[in-house]
């Protein structure tokens, strides 16, 4: 007779096994120690008793397994598959830790042990049902994965998240999915499904920050029976009348996408264990379809964005060629000076759109990585100068007076010109563009870091920037929050082609804004 005593994970303290069985010994996924069938189960081998020895094989199990004894450990696997067991062994499969010893007669308190003499059809039956739930499981992620792949785009993908989970859970008074930035790592987005009503709740579903944040934290699978006791001091908890609920992290690799939390208001009853494992299998596809659904989104919005700025380029970059061509030759003609003023403005502004179509080329070239940098030694006081002059109609517009500081002795400065005017161009026509009437724009160059690099600084006194979105503005065609709360400001290309331009150069570009208060953006070059 064989004893094994589980010294780590979830049985029976000691189980006996007879000379005359045959068992499989795993782990399953909570840990818990199968001996009958592991048909369910991660890690896995046999115990037998041949040509007068204890032996263990491993099945394959995913991590391996190891016999740990006095004089060393042996790895079990596919290289070493089998080995003796000794008394006094411990076995290590997956995190469960069995000890061999042998017994030669049942203790008298076996009746409240653990004994495998052979396979007895209650273990056979109990092993058929173990299967039966895997297939289950099996069937139910399959019919999952259709149904939310058919979904292609990101709104159908969580309407039918949420049609599912209140198809699954009968007790369910509510369904919530919430999204998470994988930038800020905080929450960008909650839809809810509400039993009842048809389509999303248009209204707030209340969200318990205490439970999603435990389950976001502890990145596992959470059952809350009697929320009230157990959160007896959350206010969202109490406040949203819930009962019972269950969260599950929604997670691809070690991303966190987001969270489920399915409710069950006071006089539904209370989820089990099941509901549980059933929500797991809910979120494993949910979390891949999410994923999948809005890659295929940004993908289709990159070609569209492609496509509209090769149809731009190409039908805008000839008319405004020749409309500039002819604005030139206006304004050598003798005119009338109020008509020379109108000119020189025409002349400015299709200057200006001549450098916006400029540089969506140029952005699909550095994303691309194909542009070529015209290296040469900057006067920056003069190119700064220079670059403001190209909008200087925008600040006559506004009345913002404009104030330009170069420090003296700046380390030297070796950069593609057209960029770098460009560079100032486009922050200094978005400071001017956010800034209020007869406001100031204050442009300071520097030498930054030990000397090794110059800091070219812009600053006006528009509305800022929440804290929430400054990491966003550089990406393409985002749209922040303004000063006030309804305010949507698009940011279109310009940012995004300051940010590839300077990295092209070997510098960095960041914003340092105060809602209300301005914003200051400033950008490095290394010197040399």
């Amino acid at each position: 007779m064989l004893r094994l005593t589980v010294i780590e994970g979830k049985d029976k303290p000691e189980i006996f096994v007879s000379r005359e069985a045959a068992v499989d010994v795993g782990t399953a996924p909570d840990n818990e120690v199968q001996l009958t069938d592991p048909f369910v189960s991660r890690h896995h081998g046999n115990l037998s008793f041949r040509a007068g020895s204890w032996r263990y094989r491993d099945l394959g199990s995913s991590n391996g397994s190891a016999i740990e004894r006095a004089e060393g450990r042996v790895e079990t696997g596919r290289e070493h598959p089998e080995e003796e067991i000794r008394p006094g062994d411990l076995l290590m499969v997956g995190q469960t830790v069995l000890r061999f010893e042998v017994a030669d007669s049942l203790e008298a308190d076996a009746s409240e042990r653990t004994v495998i003499a052979s396979r007895s059809l209650a273990d056979l039956l109990a092993a058929r049902e173990r299967q039966l739930a895997s297939l289950d499981g099996l069937a139910t992620a399959y019919h999952l994965e259709r149904q939310f792949g058919l979904a292609f785009d990101p709104e159908r993908t969580l309407d039918a998240i949420l049609d599912t989970i209140l198809k699954e859970f009968p007790l369910a008074t509510h369904a919530i999915v919430l999204l998470m930035d994988k930038k800020t790592g905080r929450p960008r987005r909650q839809v809810a499904r509400v039993r009842g009503e048809p389509g999303r709740a248009t209204h707030e579903v209340p969200i318990s920050s205490s439970m999603a944040q435990r389950a976001l934290e502890e990145r596992r699978l959470l059952l809350f029976r009697d929320v009230p006791s157990e959160f007896a001091n959350s206010q969202s908890a109490v406040a949203a009348g819930i009962s019972s609920s269950v969260c599950a992290p929604l997670w691809t690799g070690d991303e966190t996408v987001g969270l489920i939390q399915v409710d069950a208001r006071e006089g539904k009853g209370s989820f089990t264990e099941s509901d549980l494992d059933r929500l797991g299998l809910i979120a494993g596809e949910a979390a891949l379809a999410i994923v999948g659904s809005e890659l295929r989104e940004a993908e289709r919005e990159k070609r569209l964005l492609q496509d509209l700025s090769a149809m731009i380029t190409h039908d805008l970059k000839g008319p405004l060629t020749a409309i500039m061509g002819f604005l030139d030759l206006l304004t050598r003609e003798p005119l009338e000076e109020h008509q020379k003023e109108f000119v020189q403005v025409a002349f400015s502004s299709s200057k200006w759109l001549s450098v916006l179509i400029a540089g969506i080329l140029d952005v699909a070239k550095m994303e691309a990585g194909g542009i070529t940098l015209e290296r040469e030694p900057l006067d920056l006081g003069e190119e700064i100068t220079g670059a403001l002059d190209l909008i200087g109609y925008q600040f006559a517009e506004k009345s913002i007076r404009r104030e330009i500081s170069v420090a003296e002795g700046l380390p030297r400065v070796s950069a593609d010109r057209e960029l770098f005017r460009r560079i100032i161009v486009n922050l200094a026509g978005n400071a001017v563009k956010f800034s209020p009437m007869n406001g100031r724009l204050a442009v300071n160059a520097q030498a930054g870091g030990e000397g090794d690099c110059v800091v070219v600084s812009i600053r006006d006194e528009g509305p800022g920037i929440s804290p929430d979105h400054q990491a966003l503005i550089f990406d393409k065609f985002v749209q922040v929050a303004g000063a006030r709360s309804a305010e949507k400001i698009s940011v279109g290309l310009g940012l995004t082609f300051c940010r590839l331009a300077v990295e092209a150069h070997g510098g960095s570009i960041w914003v340092e804004s105060e809602l209300g208060r301005g914003s200051c953006f400033s950008f490095s070059l290394p010197a040399g």
